[in-house]
């Protein structure tokens, strides 16, 4: 009943939430030429980059390697980027929480939201380069809404929790910034978790991150629909972190005021 009524008030403040998802979006941007394009070029250089890394230093035997990275790379950017603002929201909105009564969670809603358009932007651009390559991924096209409102969910839940943890424990982002770049190695990203020997594999489907990774490479990249038990892994991180992360700042939001 109470989740209800919660719900409810987020609903009615649909339009605060709209008007600050645009907010969010014009001061990524703000006084650059390429305005959203850099969604898209962002990752684009970064696997330029580990491209030629790995084709030309390590010479790696993956075909159509670009691709194969860019599957996993813009999705992961989606979710550290959600990650890293949203950690540092309630602070920074600290004169909105003063004036105006509103559902707290919609500071972080409103970042998430503002990432994810930002990554659908990018996304709708560089799918037919996947389509090109592989006509096969065409077949499970089907299947990608699922993925990406699962990777939302959990995205969502992670940074609900990060951003009242950051309330009470300032050094918070600074950490994240180191748990971000552990997190990208660890993350089969431009490279297959096959890879990693058997004994150490665990390490890899512990970080949530992966599963996600693999579904998206499967979909875009192998025309697959990917296996079972990454889907299950996905559903289940998702699941958790949304409950884990909603409960949490529910629990605690009423001192928000009082430590920022």
């Amino acid at each position: 009943m109470y989740l209800k009524k919660r719900f409810n008030k987020l609903s009615a403040q649909r339009q605060i939430l709209s008007g600050m998802v645009r907010k969010n979006l014009r001061d990524k941007y703000v006084g650059s030429h390429l305005g959203y394009f850099w969604a898209i070029i962002n990752p684009l250089l970064l696997m330029i980059a580990i491209n030629f890394v790995f084709t030309n230093l390590m010479k790696t035997g993956i075909k159509n390697f670009p691709s194969y990275v860019l599957s996993a790379l813009l999705p992961f950017f989606f979710f550290v980027n959600s990650l890293t603002e949203s950690t540092t929201s309630m602070e920074k909105n600290k004169g909105i929480l003063n004036q105006f009564i509103i559902v707290r969670e919609i500071i972080p809603i409103a970042v998430v939201c503002a990432n994810f358009m930002n990554f659908l932007f990018g996304f709708i651009i560089i799918l037919p380069f996947f389509a090109v390559i592989n006509m096969d991924i065409l077949r499970y096209i089907w299947l990608l809404p699922a993925a990406i409102l699962l990777h939302f969910i959990f995205t969502l839940g992670a940074c609900l929790l990060f951003s009242i943890v950051n309330v009470y424990c300032k050094d918070l982002a600074y950490l994240l910034n180191i748990g971000v770049m552990l997190l990208f190695w660890m993350t089969p990203i431009f490279y297959s978790a096959e890879v990693i020997p058997l004994g150490l594999r665990w390490i890899v489907w512990l970080n949530p991150a992966s599963s996600f990774a693999v579904i998206y490479r499967s979909l875009l990249y192998s025309g697959s629909p990917g296996s079972l038990y990454c889907w299950v892994l996905a559903a289940v991180s998702s699941f958790i972190s949304i409950s884990i992360g909603y409960y949490v700042f529910i629990k605690r939001e009423t001192d928000i005021l009082k430590y920022i």
